[in-house]
């Protein structure tokens, strides 16, 4: 699976939630894939790195956490719908 579609694995699960809610998840996936492309193989797909390049860019530390959070429990969740 590559970033892009897990982006897109994701994105119907945002349905119910707030705008708000929804435009901050987007925001994510779009500062994300400033990083890394679409194409890029979730296996080459390092938070740590990603934390790295976000606060390089003079994101804000604890977006930056929130953005590494939030993409564990993404993982965590296409895994866990795996097994």
């Amino acid at each position: 699976m590559t970033l892009g579609e897990l982006i897109d694995w994701h994105r119907p699960k945002l349905e119910d939630e707030s705008v708000g809610v929804r435009r901050s998840w987007e925001e994510m996936f779009t500062y994300t894939l400033k990083h890394y492309s679409r194409s890029t193989p979730l296996e080459t797909f390092a938070l740590q790195i990603l934390s790295q390049r976000l606060a390089a860019s003079g994101m804000h530390q604890q977006i930056v956490d929130g953005y590494v959070k939030r993409w564990h429990a993404v993982l965590a969740s296409l895994y866990d719908n795996e097994a």
